[in-house]
């Protein structure tokens, strides 16, 4: 129940509270919640406090609204394992989902300093293969990746072999005999700006998770740097330590 005299904020409370019944499994994904109104009598709150409660959880990724219909728990996000070396439609798929994209950018571009360094490129004029796309789950959008594949000559990936899910990784493999077998990866929380929250179809400044890789091949050659931006509501990572002695 809520403690009326607790050093705790109230709307806390209460988003404790539900946040609890959630992971508990009181509730499941895209089942509604009680109103306001039942949660206004059940815990003998305002509807301000409620309403602050449900904007709490509804921004940590919990609950979700549907205009004119009531707020609902939305699904559990997607964990990736930060030791695990996988593309996005690996990912999509171990989780049971359709991957998909939409192609933003594709084409040859002259990298900036950041990214020659991170491809290990030493000559200023040479040009890499960029590819935008807004990444899928089953229709969903769930982030915006940005690659940087430094190709050689004779390699070539065209616009139609990325097809409706295409994985780069794939057709590096499949095409080239390229496998990706080692990665550098940084993470961080960014917001997302008006851009970038209008293709995710989330609030301006809502959370994002920074995935910043450089992949290297077998014969450890850079091969690709990405960046991608996750919905901070959608997806997390898992670390599993051990302690040793």
């Amino acid at each position: 129940m809520i403690d009326p005299n607790g050093a705790m904020p109230k709307y806390y409370q209460l988003a404790n509270i539900l946040r609890q019944q959630i992971e508990n499994g009181d509730f499941q994904a895209h089942d509604a919640i009680p109103s306001e109104r039942q949660l206004e009598e059940r815990y003998n709150l305002s509807r301000p406090t409620i309403r602050q409660s449900i904007d709490l959880l509804a921004r940590q990724g919990y609950l979700y609204r549907v205009h004119g219909k009531g707020t609902f728990v939305s699904p559990p996000k997607l964990q990736k394992g930060m030791l695990e070396l996988t593309s996005f439609s690996e990912d999509m798929r171990k989780r049971g989902l359709t991957p998909g994209h939409q192609i933003l950018e594709f084409g040859y571009v002259q990298p900036d300093a950041k990214i020659r360094k991170q491809l290990e490129i030493d000559d200023p004029e040479k040009q890499v293969l960029r590819i935008k796309r807004l990444r899928f789950g089953d229709d969903i959008p769930i982030g915006l990746q940005d690659s940087y594949l430094a190709l050689e000559k004779d390699q070539t990936i065209t616009r139609e072999e990325m097809g409706e899910g295409g994985s780069i990784y794939a057709i590096l493999q499949e095409k080239y005999g390229i496998f990706p077998t080692e990665a550098d990866e940084t993470l961080e929380v960014t917001l997302a700006t008006k851009t970038e929250a209008d293709l995710l179809q989330i609030t301006e400044g809502s959370p994002l998770l920074l995935n910043e890789r450089t992949l290297w091949s077998q014969d450890r050659k850079a091969i690709e740097f990405v960046r991608i931006l996750y919905r901070g509501d959608r997806y997390k990572y898992l670390v599993r330590l051990t302690r040793q002695g």
